[in-house]
């Protein structure tokens, strides 16, 4: 849960998301989150990935106790079948970058994803590969993003932020009448 203490002005999105993960202070009032909640954050730049490794040693470094048909199966809940676990992280796609910082997330326990523009950059297959990745994660998820179609594909709740301040709409077809 996130408790607001005091009212927050918060001037863009991203900022929004970098105080919820504990890289920024917030000016005002504080932020709670849950003593079971394990958050994991996804911003823009792809930068928590390392090019020279490959999905597979990505994932086994974070899941030691799996074995490599382990490592393997777990990979093609992401999309990553055959010799795909091998390839340089580097060679990948921004779209394969994007599922496999997402499963890369999920091996490390998440359950609260914090998602800065996750879609950007991607073409179509790679975002609906994306989206059925995301299908797979039984947590919670926190998305910036500003394509309608992904929006109206995966939110179950809207938060708009306008003018520093947010608002909760029933849908996104509600944010457009204000």
């Amino acid at each position: 849960s996130i408790r607001r203490q005091r009212q927050m002005c918060i001037r863009d999105r991203t900022t929004l998301l970098r105080i919820i993960a504990g890289e920024l202070a917030p000016t005002a009032g504080q932020i709670h989150l849950g003593a079971g909640v394990r958050l994991g954050y996804v911003t823009q730049e792809q930068e928590i990935l390392d090019l020279h490794s490959t999905p597979y040693d990505t994932i086994r470094a974070v899941a030691e106790d799996m074995s490599q048909t382990d490592v393997r199966h777990f990979l093609h809940f992401f999309l990553f079948a055959g010799d795909d676990v091998f390839v340089k992280i580097g060679d990948l796609s921004f779209g394969e970058r994007a599922r496999l910082m997402l499963a890369l997330l999920v091996a490390q326990g998440c359950n609260f994803l914090l998602l800065d523009e996750p879609i950007n950059h991607l073409d179509i297959p790679s975002r609906e590969h994306f989206e059925r990745a995301l299908d797979q994660f039984p947590g919670t998820i926190l998305v910036v993003a500003h394509d309608r179609a992904f929006i109206r594909r995966i939110a179950t709740g809207i938060w708009e932020m306008r003018e520093g301040r947010m608002r909760v709409f029933a849908d996104l077809e509600e944010t457009q009448k204000h």
